[in-house]
């Protein structure tokens, strides 16, 4: 404090003169009472540091940063760089203190006179330094200003903190922070970059000339960097030699190595700037391999709450924290994702084309590819990830066709429908009339909805309904199981329905169409639902991230999965093993892998066909592949969606034509090259056989004096499933003649309702066995006619 005293009171220090009148008109901007106030300790957090995004194998996805800066520690930095840097900017850094009394006091003396000169001791910069990287990370905007103010006041102030921090770090630590924190200009902030940058070597690398050459660009980086300015860079480079070399008899001012020498200066000198050697850091979404899926994933991070109070102070923090973010986003597996997807769809094309894979019973994201990779404004790019949540991707869902079956069939079985429950399916039948169930409870639906079986029509159980896909089937069973039941299923198992604007489970559970995906959602949900199966019951989040630590190891919470068992195991086995049947001799039979157990369902929205599906599971690993229209296309400009079709649509830039067939398509053209790729080298485990289910026996709903429809209805609403039996009878034909069980049954099983045919038709006449049989010979011919006699 006596040397900041005798500054201030402009007294005659080191044979420097301060001038009194100058020294006085910048004083009074600061009263004494402030300086008394001024802090003695300044704040000095570690330099912003990029963020790395790391792959499963470690590999890296991408870097975010603001500004490019690796943090080494001072004996990771080339005592000739140590040695250049100190003696243009402070030769005699360890010879003083916090204060080189000579520079100190011609810079407040010049800064007085108006002239702004910079801080002359080594700690003095570092201060500025670090006043100006600290409001930057706090986005201080006033704190900006003031570290770009030279005034009287502001070098008064860093005075004050130089003395502090000097007394608070070692000489090495405060040297090691302002080479880490200075600017060297194209982008580079600290040594290690630069050196990096300029020459491609680390920072302990750097020999004379390179260290020359980087100690040359701190004043002046803008102006001086070699790319853009090689002959200013050089001179600048040769400026720092010689100063070097005019140190050269003052031994006391080599701290790191020998005093250098007239011929390592000329050498240095004859050495130019090497162009080849300019490495650019890949940052950003744009300089990844998978632009897309980081993309998502900076997403993930900037809705993150323990990155920041707001997306502001997160993405600051992802650009400037240093952060580690592992994903467990498998590089082989993306390849093969994308590989598959890249192959059948291209990014221009009028559709959209996507894959992703999910891990059971962790949630974690193995891989997620889509057609339209990169991201962008141009043609076949897109800021969209069309497989995500709408709050990540930003993208509308997707009707789910026929994969919603498995809903119906997995809300039957978990209330205790036998697999054997069964039904006539009529190739196309009108449900206009029936009574369904929704969330308030029965309900007669009154709107034509007369749908068809894909395949033919007869009678089907739950395993030969979902292996041909029976439209009319699952409509029965989710007459009987209810729509609301259904949904709310579908919701335990994890899909995340995209509800329009006005509606809810309340709504959708008035329209029997639920059970053919009539109903939008994400794709990553979809997946996560048959995930939920895979892994017996216990449904986790969809997560991409794994962890996130900053470099002194402090863990921020990323989203979890959250995982939970919601259905018992033995029911999700006895869902699975319904759900073999596709991939077995089913609809998706094409796409089965040999070696794998594989359960799952196509899906397809209907005649004016949206998106056609695949989505199929093993114990290991989920995955669902899905083609879909894209509304915002210029194909379709002018057009209504509703008259919009999958069908005939172009793909492969116009080199071949859709049909809209979701086994054929989504699954030989997507699923299977893109599962087959992901699961080699994966265990070959087996589904869990389901125990046997014996439903207990229940009394049958007396149907006397009732009427067909009737009795029906009745047995419908003791659980019971019904199926219309034809015998021969007396009575005349349609006559209801009673239900067989008529007493016990077993819970949920299928009660026969007999219908009278007819009367047996009479029997063939029994002919006489004494009687000679008939003739076998063909008969003789009638001999021919006379002709007419005529009158004579």
């Amino acid at each position: 404090m006596f040397l900041l005293v005798s500054v201030l009171g402009g007294v005659l220090v080191a044979g420097v003169a301060v001038p009194a009148a100058g020294v006085t008109a910048e004083l009074a901007k600061v009263s004494a009472n402030a300086l008394q106030a001024l802090p003695k300790d300044i704040e000095t957090p570690p330099p912003a540091e990029g963020s790395t995004v790391l792959m499963a194998d470690g590999t890296v996805l991408t870097n975010f940063f603001d500004e490019n800066r690796a943090y080494v520690p001072l004996s990771e930095i080339s005592d000739t760089m140590k040695q250049a840097q100190m003696a243009v900017e402070d030769q005699r850094f360890y010879l003083h203190g916090a204060l080189d009394l000579r520079g100190t006091l011609r810079a407040l003396v010049r800064t007085s006179s108006g002239n702004m000169q910079g801080g002359s001791t080594l700690t003095q910069q570092y201060v500025k330094l670090a006043l100006l990287d600290k409001a930057v990370a706090d986005n201080d905007a006033e704190g900006i200003a003031a570290a770009y103010d030279r005034t009287f006041a502001r070098k008064l102030l860093e005075l004050r903190y130089a003395i502090a921090l000097e007394e608070k770090l070692s000489k090495d630590e405060i040297l090691e922070r302002y080479l880490n924190l200075s600017y060297y200009g194209a982008g580079a902030y600290g040594v290690e970059a630069a050196a990096k940058r300029y020459f491609n070597v680390s920072a302990k690398d750097l020999d004379l000339t390179q260290s020359a050459m980087l100690a040359g660009l701190v004043r002046n980086p803008a102006t001086s960097d070699p790319i853009r300015y090689p002959k200013i860079a050089l001179e600048r480079r040769n400026n720092v030699l010689d100063v070097m070399l005019s140190q050269a008899d003052k031994p006391e001012v080599w701290h790191f190595i020998p005093a250098v020498t007239k011929a390592q200066v000329a050498a240095a000198k004859e050495t130019g700037f090497d162009p080849a050697l300019v490495t650019e850091t890949p940052h950003g979404c744009v300089a990844s391999e998978f632009q897309n899926l980081c993309n998502t994933v900076l997403e993930v991070l900037l809705q993150m709450p323990s990155l920041g109070p707001d997306r502001a102070s997160r993405e600051r923090m992802v650009e400037r924290g240093g952060l580690t973010i592992q994903t467990e986003i498998d590089g082989r597996t993306q390849r093969a994702a994308q590989s598959a997807v890249s192959n059948y769809v291209h990014p221009t094309d009028p559709v959209i084309g996507l894959m992703v894979m999910i891990e059971p019973g962790t949630g974690l994201i193995k891989g997620m590819a889509q057609s339209r990779p990169n991201i962008g404004t141009n043609p076949g790019e897109t800021f969209l990830n069309y497989a995500m949540e709408k709050e990540i991707g930003k993208a509308a869902g997707y009707f789910g066709g026929s994969t919603y079956k498995m809903f119906v069939l997995a809300a039957a079985i978990a209330k205790g429908y036998p697999t054997s429950r069964t039904y006539d399916a009529p190739k196309q039948r009108d449900w206009k009339g029936e009574i369904f169930k929704n969330c308030d409870g029965p309900f007669r639906f009154n709107s034509p909805y007369d749908p068809r079986n894909a395949g033919g029509s007869g009678t089907f159980d739950m395993y030969s309904g979902t292996k041909h896909s029976v439209n009319n089937y699952f409509i029965a069973l989710e007459q009987d199981v209810g729509i609301c039941d259904s949904i709310r299923m579908a919701e335990t198992l994890g899909l995340k329905i995209q509800y329009k604007k006005g509606e809810d489970i309340n709504v959708l559970s008035n329209y029997p169409s639920f059970t053919l995906g009539a109903a939008e959602s994400s794709p990553i949900s979809l997946a996560n639902a048959y995930a939920t199966l895979a892994a017996r019951g216990m449904r986790c989040d969809p997560i991409l991230l794994k962890g996130v630590v900053n470099k002194a190891g402090k863990e921020f919470e990323v989203p979890q999965a959250n995982c939970e068992q919601v259905i018992p195991p033995e029911i999700a086995d006895r869902i699975t093993d319904v759900m073999r049947g596709p991939f077995n001799g089913g609809t998706a039979s094409s796409s089965n892998i040999r070696g794998y157990d594989l359960a799952g369902k196509t899906g397809t929205d209907g005649s004016n066909t949206k998106a056609v599906w695949l989505v199929g599971y093993t114990p290991n690993l989920a995955g669902a592949a899905m083609i879909g229209i894209d509304p915002m296309h210029e194909r379709f400009k002018g057009q209504k969606y509703d008259n919009i079709k999958l069908q005939n649509q172009p793909v492969r830039s116009g080199t071949a034509r859709l049909r809209g067939s979701s086994g054929r398509e989504a699954g030989q053209g997507i699923w299977l090259p893109a599962m087959r790729a992901a699961l080699e080298g994966m265990p070959r485990d087996r589904f869990v056989p389901p125990t046997q289910y014996v439903p207990p026996t229940v009394s049958v709903p007396s149907c006397s004096g009732l009427g067909l429809n009737e009795c029906r209805a009745k047995l419908q609403e003791a659980g019971f499933g019904t199926s219309i039996s034809q015998q021969e009878n007396a009575e005349p034909a349609g006559t209801f003649l009673g239900i067989s069980p008529r007493d016990r049954a077993p819970q949920f099983s299928t009660i026969r309702l007999l219908v009278s045919s007819g009367p047996a038709p009479k029997p063939e006449p029994t002919p006489d066995p004494n009687s000679a049989p008939p003739s076998s010979e063909p008969p003789s011919e009638p001999p021919p006619a006379e002709p007419p006699r005529g009158r004579g």
